[in-house]
């Protein structure tokens, strides 16, 4: 599991407030402006280390990315952060127009992505932020699969100009990579090496992926597990070499099936090496309030729906 320094397993929240204090230390036009949702998102360790560069806009997203442009334009790196949902919903105009399009260098934090999101119901479980922010040109989007990843994405996003969006997960992931992991714009990378079908994984979905590759081990067959945190951009040699060798290949994304990374794959490998597909995510549905397994098991979204899937596309291929 992610752990901390001294060994304390921490949800993905507290990983990333723990990375905003050590980029504000070392990058000075570093700023976090919060929509009144700092205790929640934990950039309160931000304000707590740096109160003179954290900006509380209160419960106003359009205005937080508003904000969050102007200072771009001043010099300033701010990281505007909300829930995901506010991201993709309340604030898209702002975002699309007042960053994306003059190509500032704002990175912008997605937090409670997707189902674990869970008690909250349809207002604030985000599924569609991948469809909405890979979308826009200019913008960056990330999914890290866990804290070490996370870790690397904020400082590469730091590093690189331009708008990144990266989810935040609100949940303890199981851990990929060690702590000096280092992360690429447009590559994956092989968790678990196959030769019978592919599970393509992004975020925390790559840690199921791993749990249906042992069960279809137990089988006989034999799954390459591929992590893509980088959504856009994608490791298209990555995904086109890894089905070449497959025949066949799943997605599984912690988001709706519907424009997000089961789509981006699907494009890649539609234009260029047409194999058996099926994606597991949500479905063309809102998400309802419940628990976080009963939710992805309600939508399909388990270790074993993964496995279905892969077995699905496995007859596919042998006709």
């Amino acid at each position: 599991m992610a752990e901390s320094e001294s060994g304390e397993k921490l949800e993905m929240r507290d990983a990333f407030g723990a990375a905003l204090v050590e980029l504000g230390r070392a990058y000075p036009q570093v700023l976090v402006l919060d929509a009144d949702l700092n205790t929640s998102s934990k950039t309160v360790s931000f304000k707590k280390a740096f109160p003179d560069r954290f900006i509380q806009v209160s419960i106003a997203e359009p205005n937080l990315f508003g904000v969050a442009a102007g200072l771009a334009l001043e010099g300033f790196i701010p990281f505007p952060s909300t829930f995901a949902v506010f991201a993709a919903r309340r604030g898209l105009d702002q975002i699309a127009i007042s960053i994306c399009y003059p190509r500032l260098n704002v990175k912008i934090p997605g937090s409670y992505a997707g189902l674990p999101t869970s008690r909250a119901g349809a207002s604030h479980i985000c599924i569609e932020d991948i469809a909405v922010m890979r979308s826009l040109p200019n913008m960056r989007v990330v999914d890290p699969g866990d804290n070490a990843e996370l870790r690397s994405v904020m400082r590469l996003a730091v590093e690189t100009d331009g708008p990144v969006y990266f989810r935040v997960t609100r949940l303890t992931l199981p851990r990929l990579f060690d702590r000096d992991y280092i992360f690429q714009w447009g590559k994956g990378d092989i968790l678990r090496p196959g030769s019978d079908v592919t599970l393509f994984g992004t975020g925390m979905m790559s840690s199921l992926c791993l749990r249906a590759a042992d069960k279809l081990a137990a089988a006989s067959i034999r799954a390459e597990v591929v992590h893509m945190a980088s959504i856009k951009p994608i490791d298209r040699d990555l995904i086109l070499d890894s089905v070449s060798r497959t025949g066949c290949a799943v997605t599984a994304e912690n988001a709706t099936i519907l424009g997000g990374f089961g789509s981006a794959v699907a494009e890649v490998i539609s234009e260029t090496c047409p194999v058996p597909l099926r994606r597991i995510g949500v479905h063309d549905r809102w998400v309802d309030s419940g628990g976080i397994e009963e939710l992805f098991t309600f939508h399909h979204m388990q270790p074993a729906d993964i496995v279905a899937a892969a077995r699905e596309v496995i007859v596919c291929k042998n006709g």
